[in-house]
């Protein structure tokens, strides 16, 4: 039989043991956070490629040393005797010396501690990257070490430089916790970091940096250099910003873009609806088969597109490595130094911030680079995901040691894009041999796209006697008749082109992005797809 006590006594029972279970739950996400607080940060280990052992000065002077207690030894009662006692001395602190190091030779290594979006940044900027030493605390290390970090590929000098110069990492040990003892088998693992700067010169996906660490024995007679590679490949990108600030001062932009307010031009290509005619519309306008069928002039009307396809052709032939002026580079005021520009460079700046301005305006936007033939295709889209796409495929881009051929380029584009676009070519169609190439290939596709084409113009191609020209010899008159004969050439083939209702336009090299960014722009204002 249960009494009152015994219901009393299990009715508090059950409230400690709810209470118990009420405090482990809540001791339980705060055990959690504090495992997930004390869980380091993601490591990524470098990889050794080498090694190198070898005395220093130290052991050089020893050797003097002995030298010279070798031509006093005979003079001395028992020289010899002292002598072989002091050079086994020397020897076996040596070989003592060499092997301790060689034995602690694993005891330290670097790793990288990257962050979230990996090694990245872009063209002209200085980055620091995120280095650390670990060592395991079994043995005691060295106070100092002497680190370096450096290009990892002959190829990858033209990419990156070293900000930070060599210097000298203190590892020094941490003090136990008081009242507590570390086992061997529960050992810690120290991190001392180290953030050198490396400088970003050139757009592309390159090896990540290498690593450098200069060990000293105990004693100072041996070294030993180390040198490790990093798995985590460095992203370098092109840098927009300057672009960006060319189009922002543009008035196309501004009135197009920024303020979506502007007067279209032209008629649009999609059907709205029928109306009955009015004075002052043209004969191109009427709906020829509803006015039969109604027995009263029709007019169709149309609205403007307002989501169009524009393609980005990219030339990456012989002639895309041709070097730009630094003079006339685009960001002279990036305070970091970049290497020298070519003309790829800027068609791939150029297409990045095209790019933008079709996304901006809700365009979709491909790539097509060529050479030979055509290299690469990215299919016309919209959205971030498809700007990512463009800007892989526009990474890793280099010229190639081919002449272009603009018969296979324009052939393939026929073939390929069906739906009516703008094709954006960024080139340099200065060259004699193209010229006819050209000519042929623009009539494949003259009535299926709108053509736009934009050519770097080389500096010697300039009217004769422009003004702040000085002609001060011979030589001086005969390169400006030159310079005049090549840009009479080069207008008359953009004149032929125009007949053609093909634009081709020759720009300088600092008018380059903005000018062919604009002439996108207005090809969309006046509808000319």
């Amino acid at each position: 039989m249960i009494t009152d006590v015994d219901k009393k006594s299990a009715g508090i029972g059950t409230r400690r043991a709810a209470g118990a279970a009420e405090v482990q739950a809540t001791a339980e996400p705060s055990r959690r956070n504090l495992e997930s607080r004390d869980k380091p940060a993601q490591r990524i280990a470098l990889q050794p490629v080498g090694k190198l052992f070898s005395p220093t000065g130290s052991l050089v002077w020893m050797l003097g040393l002995l030298g010279g207690a070798a031509c006093i030894a005979p003079c001395i009662a028992r020289g010899w005797f002292l002598f072989g006692l002091i050079v086994t001395t020397v020897a076996l602190l040596a070989s003592y010396d060499a092997l301790a190091l060689w034995l602690a030779r694993e005891e330290c290594a670097p790793v990288l501690l990257p962050p979230g979006k990996g090694l990245r940044g872009r063209e002209g900027q200085t980055i620091q990257v995120p280095l650390a030493l670990t060592g395991s605390g079994r043995r005691r290390l060295r106070r100092e070490v002497r680190v370096a970090i450096m290009p990892a590929t002959p190829e990858s000098e033209i990419a990156i430089r070293a900000k930070s110069d060599p210097q000298r990492l203190k590892l020094e040990q941490p003090e136990p916790a008081a009242g507590g003892s570390t086992s061997a088998s529960t050992a810690h693992i120290h991190l001392w970091p180290w953030s050198p700067e490396i400088a970003l010169l050139r757009r592309g996906l390159w090896p990540g940096p290498r690593v450098g660490i200069e060990r000293r024995s105990r004693l100072g007679i041996w070294r030993l250099w180390q040198w490790f590679d990093s798995p985590e490949q460095l992203r370098i990108e092109a840098d927009l910003r300057s672009g960006r600030r060319e189009i922002l001062r543009s008035p196309v932009y501004r009135t197009l873009v920024a303020s979506r307010q502007t007067p279209w031009t032209g008629h649009g290509r999609d059907f709205e609806r029928l109306r009955e005619y009015q004075a002052g519309d043209t004969y191109s306008e009427i709906a020829w088969k509803s006015t039969a069928r109604r027995g009263a002039p029709v007019t169709r009307l149309f609205q403007w597109e307002q989501k169009q396809e524009v393609y980005f052709v990219v030339d990456q032939s012989r002639a895309s490595a041709i070097a730009l002026d630094p003079a006339t580079a685009i960001g002279s005021d990036v305070p970091q130094a970049r290497t020298p520009r070519r003309l790829l460079d800027l068609a791939v700046e150029t297409a990045l911030v095209g790019a933008t301005v079709a996304l901006e305006l809700g365009d979709e936007f491909g790539l097509v680079t060529y050479a030979d033939e055509p290299k690469s295709w990215l299919r016309a889209g919209s959205g971030q995901s498809q700007f990512h796409q463009f800007r892989d495929r526009l990474l890793n881009i280099e010229p190639l040691p081919t002449t272009a051929d603009y018969e296979a380029l324009f052939g393939e584009i026929r073939v390929r894009l069906r739906r009516r676009a703008y094709l954006l070519l960024l080139a340099d169609l200065t060259e004699r041999s193209v010229t006819d190439s050209l000519r042929r290939g623009v009539g494949l596709v003259r009535s299926s796209h709108a053509l736009l084409m934009t050519s770097i113009l080389p500096a010697h191609a300039r009217p004769a006697f422009s003004p702040g020209e000085e002609l001060r010899t011979d030589q001086d008159v005969y390169a400006a008749l030159a310079g005049e004969k090549e840009n009479q050439r080069l207008g008359a083939l953009a004149r032929q082109l125009r007949q053609l209702d093909v634009q081709l336009r020759y720009i300088p090299a600092e008018m380059f992005l903005r000018k062919a960014v604009e002439g996108y722009l207005e090809s969309k204002r006046e509808q000319r797809l």
